[in-house]
């Protein structure tokens, strides 16, 4: 195949792929604009919490991370696009962000002991790459 071809091809296929997630960033904006404020409007349990009980506030930070995600998605496919490779840092730092959104809907206490050894064992290798990835 010619490669002006492959490479207009790629190119294509990237932008499709960043309006994809253009668009669902902004429809994640708009959840989590909503959420939020009918987090703030609705009573819930104020005898611990001021403004916002636990149950919304785990309705919220997940769309929260969900758009960091995806921003830092454009970001690794934008640095691909110009310099033709991924960048590692990029893909763990997703990774430790998607973890972090699973901790935080995880019911820790009701899930069995395997899948908390898992979820550890898999933050820790994440951490450990990326800061080995940093330090160099």
């Amino acid at each position: 195949m010619n490669h002006t071809f492959i490479r207009k091809f790629e190119a294509a296929v990237f932008y499709l792929l960043t309006s994809i997630i253009l668009l669902y960033i902004a429809v994640e904006i708009i959840e989590l604009i909503y959420q939020f404020g009918k987090a703030i409007l609705t009573t819930g349990d104020t005898t611990t919490r001021l403004l916002i009980s636990k149950e919304q506030t785990a309705l919220v930070l997940p769309v929260f991370f969900n758009v960091l995600i995806a921003v830092e998605l454009i970001d690794t496919f934008n640095i691909y696009v110009k310099e033709h490779s991924i960048k590692v840092q990029s893909i763990l730092l997703i990774g430790l962000i998607a973890i972090g959104r699973k901790l935080l809907v995880l019911d820790i206490g009701h899930a069995d002991g395997l899948s908390n050894i898992g979820l550890a064992s898999i933050i820790i290798a994440l951490s450990l790459g990326y800061y080995l990835v940093k330090k160099n």
